[in-house]
C-alpha cells in the first residue's frame, strides 16, 4: 500500500520561463510518451488518480489514468504566486517592484502581493500527508510537492533541497 505524486507535464510556462496561471494548459504529449506514462502508472498498482483543480494537473491526470476513477482534490494545489502568475519574475519586479522585496528577502514567512507564503502552503502539505489515501496517485505541482517532502522532513526549510521534474513520479509512503 503506497501514495505516489506526479508533477504535471511540461507548459509553455515552464519553457518560457514565466509564473504559471491555474488556467495554464498542457503541451501537447506525443502518444510514445502517453503510453510510457500510463505503463509506468499501471505498475504502481494503484487504484485511484487524484488530481489539483489546476487545469496542467487536471490534463494530466486524464492522459495518465486510464481506466482508473479520477477526482480533484483543491489541498494539492501550486503554491499560490499572487501577482507573480502569468508572469516572469522580472516582468512582476517592474510591475510590483519593492512590493516583492519581502518575500524575495525571505519567502518562508512573506508571501508575493495577493500569494501565500511557504510557510502558509506549507500547512497545506501537512494536512495533505494526514488524509492522503493509500494506492493512489495524485498530480500535482513542483512547489507543493516539495512542500509535502519538507513536511516528511518536519521542516518547511527543506523545500529549496527538492526539483521535481515534469511527470516525474515521487513514492510519499
Amino acid at each position: 500500500m503506497s501514495i505516489y505524486m506526479m508533477r504535471h507535464g511540461k507548459t509553455l510556462a515552464n519553457e518560457k520561463k514565466y509564473y504559471a496561471t491555474p488556467t495554464e494548459p498542457l503541451l501537447p504529449v506525443e502518444e510514445e510518451i502517453v503510453l510510457k506514462l500510463r505503463e509506468e502508472v499501471r505498475a504502481l498498482h494503484i487504484k485511484a488518480v487524484v488530481s489539483s483543480p489546476y487545469l496542467r494537473a487536471v490534463e494530466t491526470a486524464a492522459i495518465i489514468a486510464g481506466d482508473l476513477p479520477v477526482t480533484e482534490e483543491p489541498l494539492i494545489r501550486e503554491v499560490n504566486l499572487g501577482v507573480l502568475e502569468g508572469r516572469s519574475f522580472y516582468d512582476a519586479y517592474d510591475a510590483y517592484g519593492e512590493a516583492l522585496e519581502p518575500w524575495i528577502d525571505d519567502p518562508f514567512a512573506f508571501s508575493p502581493p495577493r500569494g501565500e507564503s511557504l510557510t502558509e502552503a506549507y500547512k497545506r502539505a501537512e494536512i495533505f500527508l494526514q488524509t492522503a489515501k493509500e494506492d493512489t496517485l495524485y498530480v500535482s505541482h513542483d512547489g507543493f510537492m516539495r512542500l509535502v517532502l519538507a513536511a516528511q522532513k518536519g521542516d518547511v526549510r527543506y523545500f529549496f533541497d527538492y526539483k521535481i521534474d515534469n511527470f516525474q513520479i515521487v513514492k510519499i509512503k
